[in-house]
């Protein structure tokens, strides 16, 4: 089959169109906003891109951020069975999805109908719950299209947001296998999203980052493990005292204290369940 593949820069995007470039599947393009030139050269700000990959297995790249008029006019000119779509953060026009015969999949790093929005693996971290990976149809509303492929994904205590991403881009890229060879066959059915199950969370903002007591200190540390890279620091009320976290250490679910206590550079929290060590860096009273 024919594939548009829409995405950007990092795992979720890269992990996906590489597997593609194993299969048997043609990638007739690929599509991103506005990919970095420089000297005529496509090239990457980061280690690495999804335009630059693109570029260097000679694959056309159409700009999106282009008017629509104009982007419908280069699809035209390429054969699309199949889009699909990965870390791609804008609506795609109806007028290109209408282009993909075989219909247009996204693939989102979340167990949808739960955790909809653009920054799921955050919102998952901080309620504790089980990580997964869907792909499903593109509809008009965002992450809302029919589930085609869907699995649950266990992650290492205290594993980094980018491993995370790269575990979840990992799992999503085998169901993508899977997914088109059922789509080769006439076979890619899809289960209706529950509208009472779903639920939505935008970008984290500062507040987001406060960590409870109430909670476990298991969820906590891997809540902060996971988020560090955000750059931002952890509010935490311990008792009448209010603390800006800054990394977690370890945590402790056998042991228990009555109040936080100070050690070196090291912070001793009680939670609910077990205790949170962390560090610091300001006691704000």
């Amino acid at each position: 089959m024919n594939v548009l593949f829409i995405g950007s820069s990092g795992a979720l995007s890269l992990a996906p169109f590489k597997k593609l470039l194993s299969l048997q599947h043609s990638i007739t393009a690929v599509g991103v906003i506005k990919p970095i030139v420089f000297k005529n050269k496509i090239i990457a700000l980061e280690n690495e891109s999804l335009a630059l990959a693109a570029n260097q297995q000679n694959i056309p790249l159409i700009d999106l951020s282009q008017p629509i008029n104009d982007v419908v006019e280069q699809c035209k000119n390429i054969s699309i069975d199949v889009i699909l779509m990965s870390c791609y953060s804008k609506r795609l026009p109806d007028e290109v999805i209408n282009l993909a015969s075989k219909g247009c999949f996204n693939m989102h790093p979340s167990l949808l109908p739960q955790y909809r929005g653009p920054e799921p693996i955050f919102w998952q971290m901080k309620e504790a719950s089980e990580l997964g990976v869907s792909w499903h149809r593109v509809v008009h509303a965002f992450d809302a299209g029919d589930i085609v492929a869907q699995q649950k994904v266990n992650m290492d205590e205290g594993a980094s947001y980018s491993e995370i991403n790269q575990m979840l881009a990992n799992t999503g890229a085998e169901l993508m296998m899977a997914m088109l060879s059922r789509l080769s066959a006439n076979r890619c059915t899809g289960t209706l999203q529950n509208p009472e199950l779903a639920s939505y969370f935008p970008y984290p903002e500062e507040q987001d980052f406060i960590v409870e007591t109430s909670w476990a200190a298991q969820h906590a540390y891997n809540f902060m493990r996971a988020t560090r890279d955000f750059g931002l620091p952890y509010p935490c009320q311990i008792g009448l005292h209010r603390y800006l976290l800054k990394e977690a250490l370890d945590y402790d679910n056998n042991d228990t204290l009555e109040a936080a206590e100070v050690k070196g550079e090291r912070l001793y929290i009680p939670c609910n369940d077990g205790v949170l060590i962390a560090t610091y860096t300001v006691k704000l009273y």
